[in-house]
């Protein structure tokens, strides 16, 4: 499934302390090369779009990042939004 930037949502389940960001990022622009959303997670840190100390439990078909304030999960999205448009740009520029 391929989503874009606006699809994300944080997401805060009735047990969950946590708010969570899920999804296939593979799906998103500029991850197609991806083999997994382990990859997706090392490249996001890679550039300091994930920090190393962000909870998160990633799968090879789904992204998972846990944070402990909605605005944080959606700062979170805001940088990754960030970084998929510099992506394309640089895609764009080649």
């Amino acid at each position: 499934m391929s989503y874009t930037i606006e699809n994300l949502k944080p997401i805060k389940f009735d047990w969950d302390k946590n708010w969570t960001v899920t999804a296939d990022l593979t799906g998103l622009e500029t991850f197609e090369n991806c083999e997994s959303n382990y990859d997706v997670r090392d490249r996001l840190i890679e550039n300091n779009v994930l920090s190393k100390k962000t909870q998160e439990d990633s799968e090879y078909c789904q992204f998972f990042a846990y944070f402990s304030t909605k605005q944080s999960a959606e700062n979170f999205i805001k940088r990754l939004g960030n970084y998929v448009e510099k992506r394309k740009e640089l895609i764009k520029s080649l």
